[in-house]
């Protein structure tokens, strides 16, 4: 791909209202995962009050929770309804049930024995949920969730919350975040006035829109030893009050690293860095950063052509500049050569994309969240 070193400024973009791109889950998505409660007869702001919550979050936009209150928050619910699946679901999962799920997978020996037996003991439990293990090539484990939630609810933040749940126990239980390849979601990619990215915390590529709820897990992972066994201490855990937007361990993978540094150098206009310059930067080597993005399933290039890709959809479907001019912003001197590429990234030509979704309010508010990050970092 041939890049030029484009002298125009960026567009100047602002998010709805004047919103902070940085913050946490904001009151709307709060309002949604209170929407069993709510469907059940309870006062969601009674619970938020419980949780040591301002309830004055519900349904406010601009209003946001942390991670500790996130997960102070679903304690509240999931006792306020007796029910593990926060009312979700047509049939709920008591919590002395989930206390004996729990019990289950703390007497296993490895993340892989335990991750079976919670399947196992979570496919006798409800015909709501459906898990199952499919394997993803040599490498990888792809964990794949089936959910029947009730009418009315937002299905989308249930999944989130439940992968949530899952990517902290098991990464609790050995000691260290688990190595996740990749996140599959059927829903879209939601939307924060904010700028908050509620998916950032797994720390590897997300799929939206995709066929299948799943996580995919590295392979490796699989004969590591619990390092945490009795109730006592995961009841202590719990009491701890966790920081469930906080990566497990606190140390950002290769990817995201590499990525910040891309668009460093994007931000300058440098559209092909290259991998030395990118490993030096970050104090690393060309090979060695190779090895630990194949580690995690990535590849250099991939994540250079897709920060480019996403750029240049952003820019077709929130600004009115010609298909020509994209082109030349992101990089590209001749229109031919943006077209291909940008035939690659996303099946459709530059103008079938623009037609196709510049009505979809979804796609243009992520799409303006995303060039404000790039550009007003």
């Amino acid at each position: 791909m041939a890049g030029d070193q484009l002298k125009s400024a960026p567009p100047t973009l602002t998010l709805p209202n004047g919103a902070a791109r940085s913050g946490g889950l904001d009151g709307i998505a709060v309002r949604n995962l209170l929407g069993g409660a709510v469907l059940k007869g309870l006062d969601p702001r009674e619970i938020l009050r419980a949780a040591g919550i301002d309830p004055l979050v519900y349904g406010d936009q601009q209003a946001t929770i942390d991670g500790r209150e996130l997960f102070r928050l679903v304690q509240h619910i999931q006792a306020a309804l007796d029910d593990a699946y926060i009312g979700f679901l047509a049939e709920r999962c008591r919590l002395a049930l989930e206390v004996e799920r729990t019990l289950s997978y703390l007497h296993c020996e490895t993340f892989g024995e335990s991750l079976r037996v919670s399947i196992r003991f979570t496919q006798a439990l409800s015909i709501d949920i459906g898990p199952q293990l499919v394997e993803e090539g040599r490498t990888g484990l792809k964990h794949v969730c089936v959910y029947h939630t009730i009418e009315g609810v937002d299905r989308d933040i249930f999944v989130w919350l439940r992968f949530l749940w899952i990517y902290h126990l098991f990464s609790w239980l050995i000691g260290r975040p688990i190595k996740l390849r990749s996140v599959s979601v059927r829903g879209a990619r939601p939307f924060q006035a904010n700028g908050f990215d509620r998916f950032a915390v797994f720390n590897c590529p997300v799929e939206f829109d995709a066929p299948i709820d799943a996580l995919c897990y590295d392979r490796s992972d699989l004969n590591a030893r619990l390092v945490h066994g009795t109730l006592a201490e995961y009841q202590a855990h719990e009491a701890s009050n966790p920081d469930w937007f906080a990566t497990p361990g606190g140390q950002l993978n290769w990817r995201t690293q590499t990525e910040h540094v891309l668009l460093e150098f994007q931000r300058a206009e440098l559209w092909s860095a290259t991998i030395e310059m990118v490993a030096e930067r970050l104090r690393s080597n060309p090979r060695r950063l190779r090895r630990d993005l194949a580690r995690e399933g990535e590849n250099f290039q991939h994540i250079r052509t897709r920060l480019r890709g996403e750029l240049a959809a952003a820019f077709l479907l929130v600004t009115d500049m010609p298909i020509t001019s994209v082109g030349y912003r992101v990089g590209f001197s001749e229109p031919g050569s943006f077209t291909r590429n940008f035939v690659e990234w996303t099946g459709m030509t530059p103008s079938q994309y623009r037609g196709r979704y510049r009505s979809d309010s979804t796609r243009t508010a992520a799409a303006t969240m995303l060039l404000s990050e790039r550009y007003n970092p």
